[in-house]
């Protein structure tokens, strides 16, 4: 048969390889799915293959109240509006239409859905939409982070819209001036020299400016960085440098790595030893015995050398430190 291109393919793939249908295979399909899914993850961690670099964008913005009347734009712009449940206090940004844009709550409580929210005078209020209906949106200044996608499993690289000494924009961008200068001279300039000022000017960006730390855990989906968040401009895009996990859905390619198949069908292999185990001794009619230890050892030689082969040969080698 043709190499499988489906999740539900792949199973049957590996299940072939044991085996079926010829002899019956002990392994219940609840279990040939969690085999399947430790695979991808043991692939996606450490294979190169398993993730690719990605860059992904997040719009600096303040946090939005959607709520259920249309008088959003009663509300004034600089005043402070009240949850009368939460007891959260922001300030007004913008109002228009049934969205109110509003700071980071001054006494970092948040808003909750569906509760009444008043100006300061108790001259104007409304109700906030349910979270079904996305009544609160958080904005990074309020959150404290950016949310990342699941699919993201590490972070390593952030640009932010801050301009600096290298790149600037306009007439002050030192690319710029260096062609308005040598415009005259440009096809018998020595490149030399402008290629070692611009690596002066980025290690002046580095010194003097510097890079944005930031923190990322790929269980909680949360980027952090360590900068003062007030400085970013809304409205600007944070560029943050990232590996995402190669997935099967989108790129079917992936169900046909010899890899991922051995190791998977080797997975699948040592849950059928561990079912067959229970019934070690147990005779069955015509004198037949389980030997699940048989099989059971096999497959933990062979995760084991498939876990070698990965090490040795698909995983990049691990980054000299020294320090």
């Amino acid at each position: 048969m043709a190499q499988p291109t489906t999740k539900a393919e792949f199973k049957e793939f590996c299940l072939r390889k044991l085996g079926k249908p010829v002899i019956e295979i002990n392994v219940d399909p609840d279990q040939v799915d969690d085999r399947v899914d430790e695979a991808l993850s043991y692939y996606n961690d450490y294979h190169f293959d398993g993730v690719e670099k990605t860059y992904f964008k997040h719009k600096v913005s303040n946090s939005v109240l959607k709520i259920t009347t249309d008088n959003a734009e009663d509300f004034v712009v600089g005043e402070t509006i009240t949850g009368a449940t939460s007891g959260a206090k922001a300030v007004v940004l913008s109002a228009s239409d049934r969205e109110i844009t509003y700071s980071k709550p001054s006494n970092d409580i948040a808003f909750q859905h569906q509760e009444a929210i008043a100006n300061d005078d108790q001259t104007v209020a409304s109700f906030i939409e349910s979270s079904a209906n996305s009544g609160i949106t958080k904005g990074i200044f309020e959150l404290g982070y950016i949310e990342v996608p699941d699919n993201i499993i590490g972070a390593v690289n952030l640009f932010t819209p801050e301009s600096n000494v290298s790149i600037g924009s306009g007439i002050f961008n030192a690319k710029y001036q260096f062609v308005l200068h040598n415009l005259h001279d440009m096809l018998h300039y020595n490149i030399t020299h402008f290629y070692m000022s611009m690596a002066h000017l980025s290690l002046m960006e580095e010194l003097l400016v510097g890079a944005v730390p930031l923190r990322y855990n790929r269980h909680t989906n949360k980027l952090f960085l360590d900068t003062k968040l007030d400085e970013l401009a809304v409205g600007t895009h944070i560029v943050v440098e990232a590996y995402q996990v190669v997935d099967g859905t989108t790129y079917p390619d992936l169900w046909k790595d010899r890899f991922l198949q051995n190791y998977a069908t080797a997975k699948i292999k040592y849950q059928w030893g561990s079912n067959l185990t229970k019934f070690n001794g147990m005779t069955l009619p015509g004198g037949v015995q389980f030997n699940g230890e048989q099989i059971l050892s096999d497959a933990r030689e062979e995760i084991q050398r498939l876990e070698e082969e990965m090490a040795s040969s698909y995983s990049l080698p691990a980054t000299d430190m020294i320090g």
